[in-house]
């Protein structure tokens, strides 16, 4: 149907809440007639024009033409392990915006006093309009700055709530911080014909600039007012973020201006996987399978995937028997349809968050608890051998301790060692499983901190030389690399890594990040990193093509495993919630790509690093 666009005057207003999250856009009736500074736009899709309004001499910001198709960090629990990041909403980079696309499936909830809560279904998230200030909110999570953004809502209205002559309140809210504020706009009955799509959209403009910050989470919805009854139905959200100003900014490219690696193709440069972990539903703002942005990185720069959550036991196996493999098998076949393999993660963990509550409340004989892990295992990789793009597994995750001067097998804080009699037996049943489920995967050890080159090391590689001994089946090594600028040293990355090499194993780096700054270092908090500057990002160039280095350098070609980043954009990094010294400041700033996608001076040392360039 063709659609016909209005502009209409509304007002923007701004007011200090007593309790954010609480009761939303709070109690100003202020109909668009009483304002004039900021407009909005609504698209009907019926083909009778709304109401006529006299529009606005000064018309909206326009919205980009193509947003993201959906979808970016979930929480992440305090563990070595990142988590998949989730906020809910995707992100778009066109060339003057970012649009980000917000996941309408999940993370929405009711909003103001009385409100009966929300409804998801397939077309949207609705609620009812009981009474004034009662609506539908979502977060957005921080480094997010909305100063100058623009949101843009398809909203659509029952015959009761056009009858009651209500209208509608687009609105954000800053959750938290030291700058707790609200913004909001207007959208008049008039722009709603009951049963039809409208477009309302406008800008988020303060003068106090209180959404020119990345610290806070930030909610945004909206809510009825005036006697509203009936039900209104949001059926999608973006929003497009003002271009960033200058390289100090986290949503700024790493040079001030958009940057170019010149890679044309990450993955044309090894003949081993180079790979990045993603998210399906798990992290839905950076859905590899909904978000384009996501997609188009991936598409272009990696031969490899790996889930950053939805491949664990928790997410397949949530109940004794109850297996789902609907997420997976979505992502695993996004990845097969677009010729990308998949490494899979992982099988075994101790995780607690991450170990399905039948395992952590066993109560039966350790024979049969191993029965349990190595069934699990079984159907798992069996499942996924069928797909025919899993090549790989990290079998058990992280199953030594960090003990100094000797490390040993993780004991109390493992409910698999717990409940195979205080035994470490699981992990190479674990592995004999893995084996027969698939005998052509790869199948690896990983953990973290083993490039130290430390007692963990040592113990790692005591393990490896048993499991030989004993004919265990076991391929290679993932070292995590969740490293610093200044820490580990290379020359302890390569030794660690020669252990492994001369055990005739393959080494594989599985989660590389390097994070600008170190809250472990003599100096911290004093030497923190507070802006991304082109310095920093040189120097980080510089890191992450001696890390590669490293591993070209150590590694003979027949034992290279691959490559693979923790992530894809900065935005959506797990250190700046699980790292507790950053105090939720999004300052590690340690992926390939800026929050907007673009290139990052790191990519380019990447690619030195697989080419032989000299670093600098």
């Amino acid at each position: 149907m063709q659609q016909v666009h209005q502009l209409l005057s509304i007002g923007l207003f701004t007011l200090l809440l007593s309790a954010c999250g609480g009761s939303g856009g709070g109690d100003n009736n202020n109909s668009s007639a009483n304002n004039s500074s900021a407009n909005t736009s609504a698209t009907s899709s019926s083909s009778t024009p709304a109401s006529s309004v006299e529009p606005s001499s000064t018309p909206a910001s326009s919205i980009a033409s193509e947003a993201a198709s959906s979808i970016a960090p979930s929480s992440v629990a305090a563990s070595s392990e990142p988590a998949s990041s989730s906020a809910p909403a995707s992100s778009s980079s066109a060339a003057s915006a970012t649009v980000l696309t917000l996941d309408m499936t999940s993370g929405w909830r009711g909003n103001g006093t009385g409100n009966s809560g929300v409804t998801l279904n397939s077309d949207g998230v609705s609620f009812t309009a009981s009474g004034d200030n009662i609506g539908a909110v979502t977060d957005m999570l921080k480094p997010i700055q909305l100063e100058d953004a623009i949101i843009t809502m398809v909203v659509n209205v029952s015959s009761e709530f056009k009858t009651s002559g209500a209208s509608l309140q687009p609105f954000a809210q800053i959750k938290g911080g030291s700058y707790p504020g609200e913004w909001g706009c207007w959208a008049g009955n008039e722009l709603f014909t009951a049963g039809e799509d409208a477009t309302i959209s406008c800008p988020v403009t303060e003068s106090d600039k209180k959404f020119n910050q990345t610290e806070f989470d930030v909610q945004v919805g909206v809510q009825a007012k005036g006697t509203p009854t009936g039900v209104v139905t949001i059926k999608s959200v973006t929003v497009t973020l003002a271009q960033a100003a200058s390289s100090s900014s986290a949503q700024s490219s790493s040079t001030g201006s958009v940057y170019s690696a010149n890679v044309t193709r990450l993955q044309a440069l090894a003949a081993f996987p180079i790979g990045a972990a993603v998210t399906n539903n798990d992290g839905p703002s950076f859905n590899i399978v909904t978000n384009t942005s996501e997609q188009a990185v991936v598409e272009k720069h990696f031969g490899e995937m790996t889930a950053g959550n939805i491949m664990k036991m928790s997410y397949l196996q949530p109940s004794n028997g109850n297996f789902t493999f609907t997420n997976a098998d979505t992502f695993v076949d996004y990845a097969k349809d677009n010729n990308i393999n998949v490494h899979g993660h992982a099988l075994v963990w101790h995780s607690d968050y991450q170990v399905p509550n039948f395992m952590k409340n066993w109560s039966g004989s350790a024979a049969d608890f191993i029965a349990e892990v190595e069934d699990h295992v079984t159907q798992v990789v069996t499942h996924f051998k069928a797909k025919g793009n899993v090549v790989s597994w990290d079998v058990v995750n992280e199953a030594i301790n960090d003990g100094s001067p000797v490390a040993n097998f993780r004991t109390t804080d493992s409910t698999f060692y717990v409940k195979s009699g205080n035994s470490s037996i699981y992990i190479e049943k674990a592995f004999q499983a893995a084996r027969a489920a698939d005998p052509s995967a790869i199948l690896y050890y990983n953990d973290y901190n083993i490039d130290q080159n430390n007692a963990k090391t040592t113990k790692m590689i005591e393990m490896l030389t048993d499991f030989q001994t004993r004919s265990i089946p076991i391929d290679g090594v993932g070292f995590q690399m969740h490293v610093f600028m200044d820490y580990p040293s290379i020359a302890s990355i390569s030794a660690a890594m020669k252990k492994v090499v001369d055990k005739g194993l393959k080494v594989k780096i599985t989660e590389l990040d390097v994070a600008v700054n170190n809250p472990y270092s003599g100096g911290w908090p004093g030497n923190k990193i507070t802006s991304f500057t082109n310095t920093v990002a040189l120097a980080q160039k510089k890191r992450y093509c001696e890390i590669v280095k490293a591993y070209m350098d150590t590694v003979p070609a027949a034992q290279r495993g691959g490559i693979s980043v923790w992530g894809t954009t900065d935005a959506n990094t797990w250190l700046t919630t699980a790292t507790a010294a950053y105090n939720g400041e999004a300052i590690a700033w340690p992926l390939l790509f800026d929050n907007n996608y673009n290139d990052k001076p790191a990519l380019r040392g990447f690619a030195d690093g697989l080419e032989g360039t000299a670093c600098n």
